[in-house]
């Protein structure tokens, strides 16, 4: 099948090197012709990795220079609103690794910015595509669990994941903020689908345990308040394993994810499965494929991307609201989202 969509990636990372690109690569119908990373060695990465690409310093130069139909943004979070921008100016669709931003007025200018330019914008939610969370959603709608009662997560992280930059995560002026950001975006989106609704309201706490010098949190707590149930997450960087556990519990029967282990508990049976443990690895390329549909169906659909980008918008306020929570000793705000 010929290419029909002609790609680039910005930012050559890890992320991009060992989580997007190999997904990109699989696909008939797109084709990565260029690279922006002004990195000597994660250029010499990219060139290697794809030896017919063409690499560029500047995302500016590449947009002037490249006849391109998207972008594939996978740079530390404070160059998402430029980059989303140059290539908006430039109508090019945009692909962007989470956090799509931190800010309320940059999520709104960017959304004023590809309406005007009548292109896509679409962020990478990439762990509603794990096996294990496709098994616990399903498993959910299966059984006749009643109510719910509660959701709980809990991500512990022997340590934040370092990248081709080093341990860039703790770097606020790229990262952006701490574990909040790079797993609490996630944690939002998923727990808002797994209870149906965006929360009403949400507390938290933000504290350091491990990187006591660093000028971000490695541990935080969030409470969100659904009208169907309670929401509650606890990330850490500071632990010595790694786990990823969720559970939910409901009126008839329970839940249990805990790596690669589902329990279901329902009214009339238990039962356990082995899955894919979400908790191995960060790149996941096997969750980009299902992101790459998603951004496929958008290119041929544009309306498509709205719910995607709506969700960008609950994790953008979420994001904002518990690090204010927190500011204020963990009080209690209503959710205010913004206009999609």
């Amino acid at each position: 099948m010929t290419p029909q969509w002609r790609g680039a990636i910005v930012g050559f990372g890890q992320v991009a090197s060992q989580g997007h690109w190999p997904a990109w690569h699989r696909q008939p119908d797109f084709r990565i012709v260029a690279v922006c990373e002004p990195d000597p060695m994660r250029q010499q990465c990219a060139r290697e990795t794809i030896p017919s690409v063409r690499l560029y310093d500047s995302l500016d130069e590449l947009l002037a220079r490249e006849d391109v139909d998207f972008v594939d943004i996978a740079t530390p979070p404070a160059m998402h609103a430029a980059q989303v921008l140059a290539a908006a100016r430039a109508r090019v669709h945009v692909l962007c690794e989470k956090p799509l931003t931190t800010s309320f007025a940059e999520f709104e200018e960017m959304q004023r910015a590809v309406r005007a330019a009548g292109v896509v914008l679409h962020t990478v939610h990439n762990w509603r595509f794990s096996e294990a969370f496709r098994a616990l959603r399903a498993e959910m709608q299966r059984e006749e669990f009643g109510a719910l009662h509660s959701i709980t997560l809990e991500t512990l992280r022997a340590g934040c994941a370092p990248g081709a930059g080093g341990l860039w995560r703790l770097d606020a002026g790229l990262a952006g903020g701490g574990i909040l950001v790079d797993h609490g975006w996630h944690a939002f989106y998923l727990m808002a689908e797994l209870a149906g609704e965006p929360p009403r309201t949400i507390s938290a706490s933000v504290e350091r345990q491990r990187y006591l010098d660093a000028p971000v949190e490695d541990t935080a707590r969030c409470r969100l308040a659904f009208s169907s149930c309670v929401g509650k997450i606890h990330l850490t960087w500071a632990a010595t394993t790694r786990r990823t556990v969720w559970h939910i519990a409901a009126e008839h029967g329970e839940l249990r994810l805990e790596n690669s282990r589902l329990f279901v508990r329902g009214r009339k049976r238990e039962r356990q499965l082995e899955l894919p443990s979400p908790a191995v690895g960060s790149h996941h390329p096997d969750w980009f494929d299902g992101v790459i549909g998603e951004f496929r169906s958008a290119l041929r659909a544009p309306e498509l991307t709205v719910g995607n980008i709506r969700e960008a918008g609950l994790c953008v306020a979420l994001l904002e609201h518990a690090y204010r929570s927190a500011e204020e000793n963990g009080r209690t705000l209503s959710v205010q989202l913004p206009r999609v």
